[in-house]
């Protein structure tokens, strides 16, 4: 192998490496990050995590008293809609800050099978392009 493809390939493992580790630091931001979104009509305030499990529901200075039970409910799922809008939409914006958002318009082939945990945790080739298990699993 001549010096200059050795040059080429040390070169692109190092970005490969680079970028690997700015995917786990993402990652590990990502699972740090809650959003708390309050509905229009100021009577409840939603948090959630990461993942958009709801981590905290809060009502504000005792206004649903006020409204009925439809209403509040519609509260309630209007402010947990937009506090996981925003959670995507910050944790898309770290991943972009990390320089690993997927182009649009891929539609199936290798990285759909792609496990991106077991690739940032090390996985083998064969690990990382093996079906997804049922249910959600395997999101990294």
């Amino acid at each position: 192998m001549s010096s200059s493809l050795q040059e080429q390939q040390q070169q692109a493992l190092d970005a490969f490496t680079k970028q690997r580790q700015a995917l786990i630091d993402a990652r590990e931001e990502i699972r740090t990050l809650s959003v708390t979104a309050r509905s229009r009509d100021g009577v409840v305030e939603v948090t959630v995590g990461h993942d958009g499990t709801p981590s905290g529901l809060r009502f504000l200075n005792n206004r649903f008293k006020e409204v009925t039970g439809q209403a509040l409910a519609a509260s309630v799922l209007e402010a947990m809609a937009m506090s996981r809008s925003q959670m995507t939409s910050r944790a898309m914006a770290v991943l972009q800050g990390a320089g690993g958002a997927a182009p649009s318009g891929l539609d199936g082939g290798v990285l759909d099978r792609l496990d991106l945990g077991r690739l940032l945790d090390g996985g083998s080739l064969e690990e990382v392009l093996a079906p997804r298990p049922a249910g959600g699993e395997g999101r990294g």
